[in-house]
Order: structure tokens, then sequence, then C-alpha cells
């Protein structure tokens, strides 16, 4: 049985997104919201999009962690960059002194993970169905030798992350016209990536906008 196109589950995604937004969900992430102790826990606590790319994370990491290709050493290793990257996760206090400001860092903190967890683990990628992200899908662009890989999660708006080399930028959705276009920013200045079946264009600051592919891999 041939498998599943990587490709499908983002044209699933671009078509959840052409119609409408996805119906709200209750804040109700992967831990006891009782139990919060954190500033940032409790915003997830009180925080749709935060608490589903919560429950995201927690599952690729119990499929890697549970995995068939996993062996002990690695289970310790990926346990204890877990608990590193949730207390790095949990210093989005710092971000400023407005919730939005914090909300946002852990928005963007929570799609490197997703995109650590996809692209590091093969059995993190085993039950995408039962999921809200895909990829990383690799983008090939016009006149770039350089490797880009794409995940994305379907949230309110949808959220997404790019990563090449050593640089990795977390996106949101925007409006768009046809397809789906996320942007986003950092010191260095504004990208974009827009999406329309497999074809996009990639915007990052020091180059002009590049036509590229997105490449169907397989698993």
């Amino acid at each position: 049985m041939r498998p599943t196109s990587p490709l499908a589950p983002l044209c699933a995604a671009m078509a959840l997104a052409l119609s409408g937004p996805p119906t709200a969900q209750a804040a109700d992430p992967s831990f006891d919201c009782a139990r919060a102790e954190h500033e940032i826990e409790t915003l997830i606590c009180g925080d749709a999009r935060l608490a589903a790319l919560d429950r995201e994370i927690a599952r690729l990491y119990g499929l890697a962690r549970n995995g068939p290709h996993m062996d002990e050493a690695q289970a310790g290793r990926l346990a204890a960059y877990q608990r590193g990257w949730i207390k790095g996760r949990n210093d989005c206090w710092k971000a400023g002194a407005a919730d939005a400001e914090k909300i946002a860092c852990a928005a963007d903190e929570s799609m490197i993970r997703i995109m650590e967890l996809r692209q590091g683990y093969a059995d993190a990628r085993a039950d995408d169905a039962a999921g809200i992200s895909g990829g990383p899908l690799p983008v090939a662009c016009e006149g770039w030798a350089v490797g880009v890989g794409f995940a994305w999660a379907v949230t309110d708006p949808g959220l997404a992350v790019i990563a090449w080399m050593d640089a990795t930028v977390p996106l949101e959705q925007a409006m768009a016209a046809s397809g789906v276009r996320y942007v986003g920013s950092t010191f260095e200045g504004e990208y974009e990536l827009w999406t329309k079946g497999d074809t996009a264009m990639l915007t990052i600051p020091g180059r002009e906008r590049m036509d590229c592919r997105l490449e169907d891999i397989a698993e």
C-alpha cells in the first residue's frame, strides 16, 4: 500500500484555512491546570491555541519516546531535552510586560519544538491524522542552493516554522487571496512563505522573493 503523501495534510490544512477558522476548543493542555505553578503555564491554560500546541507537543513527544526506533540512551536524552525545553518556554515570562508578548513567545517556542520533534524523530510522524501538525517538508527554491524545511500547525490562526542552516523562524498565518500565507519577523527583517498546492514563494531578508517548490518525501 502506497504511503500517504506528506503533502496531503498540507492540502487539508490549506482547505481548512480557506474555509474558515477551526471550531474553538477549550484551553485544555496536556498538564493539569489546577496544578499550574508558572505564569506561562497559567497563560497556556487560558489560551486555546497555546493549549492545542501543548497537547500536540506532548503527543509528538509520546510517539517519539515510545516508538520502535527509540533506545534507552536516546530516551534519556529526549527526556532531558524536553525538560529543558519546558523550562525555556516558561522563560517567556521575560518576553515583555504584556500577556500578549508572553503568549506570542510561547507560541513561537512551541512551533520550534514541533519542528524539532518532527524533524528529529521519524516515530513522531507516525500518526499525523491524530494531530494538528505536519512536515517538515523540503522547500526547494530556484537560484538558492540551501535546503529549507517547513512545518506547520493547524490552529486559529495557523502557525508555521521554516528552518535552514542555523536559522529557525516561526511564522503566523496571514490573509491571502489564495493559498496559505505565513509571515514573521526577526531583528533581521520580514519573512513570508506563501504556499499554493505544491508551489511556494519565499521571501527572507537580503533576498528577493524566490519561486519554490514543496517537495514530496517518502516516509
